[in-house]
């Protein structure tokens, strides 16, 4: 093992004052700083190497010593928190006392590696003042397996699982808010303090507040080591509006197991940021507010486009609003003269009639021939019609409308039926087809006296339907 030794003395000497017979007064205690590395020699990157710090004095210390951490670039360097151990040693004839402790150093890339020279402070029993120790500088190498010589870091492990989070999650923030992004990565087997940090860069658009990452080791049985947990993340503060991206990251590392390189990569994060221009749009005066300070109400362009939309929604409802309206009023419309015109209109008047045809008197029967061909005229926007056009003229009357017309002329008759002859009924279909027909054609007079008339003392002027 080799081992580098930097002794430190320091001596004050004590000259007597009164003659030769005063004694040499007592010699300052001695302090000693060694070092040295575990294992010494090459060592694979990614395995621990252990730095060995000794403090020694010849009396005792009066307080614990200062252990510093240092940067070493490409390495993570750590000093666990261990209790130091305790020296008791010969050296030469003298006994010595002091404490050991160790840092830990992780090479991650395959390179030579030399611990920097730093100052470790101690207060030795007896001393006067503290005494400054500087550490020496030595040197190993790391290596790296084929296939691994281009790595920037070499991370062994025989399995990485990373996941990202976003805070807040939505895409869309304003200028001055911030957005922090928390980096977990889990590897198994492997102590949390050799998992090295991942790589949260600077954005252009944000000002980056990175925090201290934290680590943990997953025991079980709170012996055995699981895994190892690391977790980065760094605050972004936005300051600047539009569109800004967080860059994807990249995390390689070795796999032990298949001894190949593999790499992990989190997707990146877009945002859509806006924010207030510099100069205010419109103010409030000072006189509208009082006593208050002056009061400016700024807005941005997205502000603007969705005002624009909403005045522009309005506008869209007050133009299209009414004709909406006017199409559901004369839907209703539609609908109530559909309704109107199956329970009151012409189809109902003509069920009417078949029933008082097939069972009702003649009165009810004329009653209903009337109101139907009303409905009918009215359903056409016609005027009031009679029988003359469901025939013609009377020369060319069929002998049924014939019949029917002589009929209804008997219901005014001093001594009309009380009941509809039933060989009527099967005529209403026939006339109702004739006058189908004769509404194409030039509508003539009603032969038909009015209903409801006085009955006339003469058969009437013009031709019987006879």
């Amino acid at each position: 093992m080799a081992r580098a030794v930097l002794m430190v003395l320091g001596m004050c000497g004590a000259l007597g004052v009164a003659g030769a017979s005063n004694a040499v007064a007592d010699e300052p205690p001695k302090t000693m700083i060694r070092a040295h590395l575990e294992p010494a020699g090459n060592v694979v990157a990614g395995t621990q190497v252990k730095l060995v710090v000794d403090i020694l004095t010849t009396t005792w210390l009066s307080d614990a010593p200062d252990w510093p951490l240092f940067d070493m670039p490409g390495a993570i360097v750590t000093l666990p928190d261990e209790q130091a151990r305790n020296l008791s040693e010969m050296i030469g004839d003298q006994r010595w006392f002091g404490v050991s402790r160790a840092y830990r150093i992780a090479p991650q890339a395959g390179q030579r590696y030399t611990t920097p020279v730093f100052d470790i402070h101690v207060q030795p029993g007896g001393a006067t003042a503290p005494v400054t120790l500087k550490t020496p500088s030595l040197s190993f190498v790391a290596t790296v397996p084929p296939g691994a010589e281009g790595m920037k870091v070499f991370f062994p492990t025989s399995g990485l699982s990373v996941t990202q989070k976003i805070d807040p999650s939505s895409s869309h923030v304003q200028v001055g808010d911030t957005i922090t992004r928390t980096v977990t990565q889990r590897a198994t087997g492997t102590e949390a303090i050799l998992i090295p940090p991942a790589p949260l860069a600077d954005v252009d658009g944000m000002q980056r507040y990175a925090r201290p990452a934290t680590t943990h080791d997953d025991l079980q049985g709170g012996r055995e080591l699981v895994a190892g947990v690391r977790t980065d993340s760094a605050m972004y503060v936005v300051n600047r509006s539009g569109h800004i991206e967080l860059p994807a990251i990249d995390i390689e590392w070795w796999n032990t197991t298949s001894n190949r390189r593999e790499k992990v990569t989190l997707p990146a994060v877009s945002v859509s940021a806006r924010g207030a221009h510099e100069t205010p749009l419109f103010e409030i005066p000072v006189e509208a507010v009082g006593r208050a300070a002056r009061r400016v109400i700024v807005l941005d362009r997205s502000d603007l486009w969705v005002a624009g939309a909403g005045v522009a929604l309005v506008l869209g409802l007050l133009w299209i609003g009414p004709r909406i309206v006017g199409a559901g009023r004369r839907a209703r419309q539609h609908l109530r003269a559909w309704r109107n015109a199956i329970t009151t209109g012409e189809p109902h008047a003509w069920r009417q009639l078949q029933r008082e045809a097939r069972t009702g008197s003649w009165q009810a029967f004329v009653s209903a021939l009337y109101g139907w061909l009303d409905r009918r005229a009215s359903a056409r926007g016609q005027p009031p019609t009679g029988l003359s056009e469901a025939g013609g003229s009377c020369a060319d009357a069929s002998e049924e409308i014939a019949a029917l017309r002589k009929a209804v002329y008997a219901r005014y008759s001093p001594n009309p039926p009380d009941r509809v002859d039933s060989s009527l009924a099967p005529t209403l279909k026939t006339i109702r087809k004739q006058m189908n027909r004769a509404s194409r054609r030039s509508t003539r007079t009603d032969d038909l006296p009015p209903l409801y008339a006085p009955v006339p003392s003469h058969r009437p002027s013009r031709r019987s339907p006879n």
